[in-house]
């Protein structure tokens, strides 16, 4: 009976607390893997400093000191990424009746494969060598822990989100697989968890012969051949005294479980009091102003969004005698230590060099990535604007003024020979336009006319588009509008013609085509502009 309630008591204080961690703290386990990024990437690029270094720091704070000193009671009690596996593995048991264990060599020789992780990252990824172009599968599991901030499916998609699901389907076949094989973090706490204080003991004097220790050990480790758990791989589920029905495997301290997990919730606290008071708002006025002349941007205020870890990232950008002067974060759902590295890194750099064409900051890639996509939203929309105001002078400029009433034709040089029309105005408008006869190939003389014809018509103006692909057919409607209203080219945007004596020795005799009606011309448009 005292057994049982041991095991009952393990179990749901074990459970109790992985619940509220997953509540509470889901993504400990994704920022303690970007600090170690970000400290990584500091010493390679030799930017090593307490402003760079000490939001990773803190990070690393939540359960680096804890693990030394206890073990691995984060991973144990705190992970969410092992949470999760825990509940799959039960699923596995419970419904499904699975059981599937490796052992012996092949355990040994996959165990080694998170450290091959590790190295991969330190050597490639964290240097700047290599580029990932994808997320990992952690990094998309904490997408999908933030509750109410869901970023939809399209994380999920991705090769980090297809690995992610592979690890939680290996998960009913193998418990914890990804945190014995695969885990780069739990490499670094195996190296250096293996003299903490509160080890668990198993005289082997005392064993009988069921190996229940073992079986039930959440991470594999043989229990049948050791005294004492020394190995790093330990992540202090406590499964193994909790299932011993000669309570011979116990801790070799009073209370162990409790200190152990005191301890590292303690030192999460501690760490996230130290973010908090690191990560206080700076005032955008302090932030870097320094200017190169890199590119010329319209003045004015403009705002943008873009899409970031957990959510949108929404911006405003100042723009002051062509330069981009101030960025300022209006809003945001991303985590706060990772938007200060990006507020103090990322925005001063894009003043500085008047672009969003530079790298992100190492460990807050997602929110880098969301705060340039919403600076380049800004800057797109001032370009949209400018380029709008540019269009409305171009075709100001060509507006029709002082038309007559009356019927008129003209002609001028196309791509094979002339094109005429017929402009009819009424009321001071061109009312219509119509072809008379044209020489050029009709596949893209009728493709031009239409558009060019409408087009002239809606503005009331000359200066309009060319249709690209048909320039010279086009370019010779405009020209034959303007020289049958008698407009001079100094009031609209002189057009671009063919030299038509080089072209006569080039395509040999012209010949010319009249349209006889507008059933005629209409049955011509309909037949080269019908979509294939």
């Amino acid at each position: 009976m005292k057994r049982k309630k041991i095991q009952k008591f393990h179990y749901w204080f074990r459970v109790l607390i992985q619940i509220l961690a997953f509540i509470l703290i889901p993504g400990v386990f994704t920022y303690v893997f970007s600090a170690l990024g970000m400290i990584v990437t500091a010493v390679f690029k030799g930017q090593i400093d307490w402003e760079t270094l000490k939001i990773p720091v803190w990070m690393l704070i939540a359960t680096v000191p804890a693990t030394v000193l206890t073990g691995r009671f984060f991973c144990g009690f705190f992970c969410s990424f092992g949470a999760v596996q825990d509940f799959l593995w039960y699923l596995s048991q419970k419904v499904f009746h699975m059981n599937f264990r490796i052992q012996g060599k092949t355990d040994r020789i996959l165990k080694t494969a998170k450290y091959v992780i590790l190295l991969f990252y330190i050597s490639c990824v964290w240097s700047d060598i290599l580029k990932l172009p994808f997320s990992g599968p952690w990094t998309v599991f904490g997408q999908y822990t933030s509750i109410g901030n869901w970023p939809g499916i399209q994380p999920v998609l991705s090769i980090g989100g297809c690995l992610l699901i592979c690890i939680f389907i290996s998960s009913f076949f193998v418990q914890r697989c990804f945190c014995r094989y695969l885990c780069p973090v739990g490499a670094v706490y195996s190296m250096i968890s293996k003299f903490h204080f509160l080890k668990i003991r198993k005289p082997g004097t005392e064993c009988g012969s069921c190996h229940l220790c073992s079986t039930k050990c959440s991470m594999g480790i043989n229990l049948n051949e050791t005294d004492q758990v020394n190995t790093g791989a330990c992540i202090q589920c406590q499964q193994c005294i909790a299932c011993c029905p000669k309570e011979n495997a116990r801790a070799d301290k009073k209370y162990a479980v409790f200190i152990g997990v005191g301890i590292t919730a303690l030192t999460i606290l501690i760490s996230s009091i130290g973010m908090k008071m690191s990560t206080r708002k700076e005032d955008p006025e302090n932030l870097n102003t320094v200017h190169t002349e890199k590119q010329t941007y319209q003045d004015g205020i403009y705002t943008g969004e873009g899409q970031g870890y957990r959510g949108s990232i929404g911006v405003t950008v100042e723009v002051e005698n062509g330069e981009i002067v101030k960025i300022q974060l209006d809003d945001y759902l991303d985590d706060r230590q990772y938007m200060d590295q990006v507020e103090k890194q990322l925005l001063p750099a894009i003043i500085q060099m008047q672009s969003t064409e530079i790298d992100t900051v190492s460990g807050a890639t997602f929110s880098s990535k969301g705060v340039l996509d919403a600076v380049k939203s800004a800057l797109n929309q001032k370009d949209d604007e400018s380029e709008q105001e540019q269009k409305e002078e171009f075709l100001e400029a060509g507006r029709f003024r002082n038309l007559k009433d009356g019927v008129y034709t003209g002609s001028a040089d196309a791509f094979r020979g002339d094109v005429e029309v017929q402009v009819t105005v009424e009321n001071q408008k061109v009312k219509d336009i119509a072809i008379i006869s044209y020489c050029d190939t009709e596949e893209y003389f009728f493709k031009a006319a239409p558009a060019v014809i409408e087009e002239i018509k809606t503005e009331q103006s000359l200066n309009v588009d060319a249709v690209s692909g048909a320039t010279y057919s086009s370019n010779g409607i405009i020209q034959a509008v303007a020289n049958a209203l008698e407009i001079p080219e100094e009031q609209y945007e002189p057009r671009e013609g063919r030299n038509l004596k080089a072209k006569g020795k080039q395509h040999g005799h012209i010949v010319r085509h009249y349209i006889s009606s507008q059933d005629e011309y209409e049955e011509k448009v309909n037949k080269y502009n019908t979509d294939e």
